[in-house]
């Protein structure tokens, strides 16, 4: 779990455990967010960036990340240095991803009884990145490409590039 990290408190230990071995499948909420209008969405297992590239590729469309909007649980933050690329790149979160306008993001805040964070916005496509992180000043955040790639060469395995 988290690459061979140990987290010395074991009540922290646990709250991880129980995450990546226990996870609560969003299904309710998924129904929630198609009643308020959402038509795209994901299910963040292989990595925030490497999903959210699926709805661009299939859109056809670019995003960006904030990377101070993306929400990271505090014993990761508290544990890890290097917290930020897991929230980017680590997978098996299984948080709902989606893409929505304004007014429906607004109606899914209202109807859901979990916190909906707006991480960044959705751009014309652009190459060679579909998604770009950005830090608080604007600047661009390099990262390095990861995820789960289900079937690479015909094989499930991770994809780092």
């Amino acid at each position: 779990m988290l690459k061979g990290k140990t987290i010395s408190d074991a009540e922290m230990g646990d709250i991880l455990r129980r995450a990546h071995l226990q996870p609560r499948p969003k299904v309710r909420e998924g129904q929630i967010l198609i009643e308020q209008g959402v038509r795209t969405a994901i299910d963040v297992s292989d990595g925030l960036i490497a999903d959210l590239d699926h709805i661009c590729e299939s859109s056809k469309v670019s995003a960006r990340i904030r990377m101070e909007q993306v929400p990271v649980h505090p014993v990761i933050t508290a544990n890890f240095p290097n917290y930020q690329e897991l929230a980017l790149c680590g997978g098996e979160d299984y948080e709902l991803l989606f893409t929505a306008d304004t007014a429906t993001v607004a109606r899914a805040k209202q109807a859901l009884d979990c916190p909906v964070t707006v991480i960044g916005d959705m751009t014309e496509a652009t190459l060679p990145a579909r998604v770009t992180v950005l830090d608080s000043k604007g600047n661009t955040v390099p990262y390095r490409r990861g995820g789960w790639e289900h079937f690479r060469n015909g094989v499930p395995g991770p994809k780092f590039s």
